[in-house]
């Protein structure tokens, strides 16, 4: 499956500077075709999903979703926390510090943030083990 997303902002230049931060740790650039009332990050579309921010379509007020997240895969657990502390260096705020999350499963590191319009991102690693990570 090929798929994008989409979440809307209020202030693109404070949402590029935002997902600049946070896809730099994960190693996604950013995509060609921006412009003034949009940005994207990840990959070609015919090689796998991408991620844009924009200006909603109808001229009102973007606003987040109750119960809306977008989970972005790490390859660590240090990953995980470089990509939380890129954000709130950049505008978003807090929604769950680094850790493991015990009730999805004991080996599940995540974090979790607000983008500066409120939209929750989360950021994850499986099949962690405190052991072999010193960062924890």
């Amino acid at each position: 499956m090929r798929l994008y997303t989409t979440y809307g902002t209020n202030n693109l230049s404070r949402a590029i500077r935002f997902y600049d931060a946070i896809f730099s740790v994960l190693d996604q650039p950013r995509l060609p075709g921006w412009s003034k009332d949009r940005a994207g990050w990840g990959n070609h579309p015919d090689a796998g999903t991408g991620f844009w921010v924009c200006t909603p379509f109808d001229g009102g007020a973007a606003s987040v979703g109750n119960g809306t997240m977008i989970a972005f895969p790490a390859s660590s657990a240090a990953q995980v926390r470089r990509f939380h502390a890129a954000g709130l260096e950049n505008g978003g705020t807090d929604a769950g510090p680094p850790g493991i999350r015990d009730y999805y499963a004991p080996d599940f590191y995540v974090a979790y943030l607000r983008d500066p319009d409120g939209n929750k991102l989360s950021c994850f690693y499986y099949h962690y083990d405190p052991e072999k990570d010193p960062g924890d």
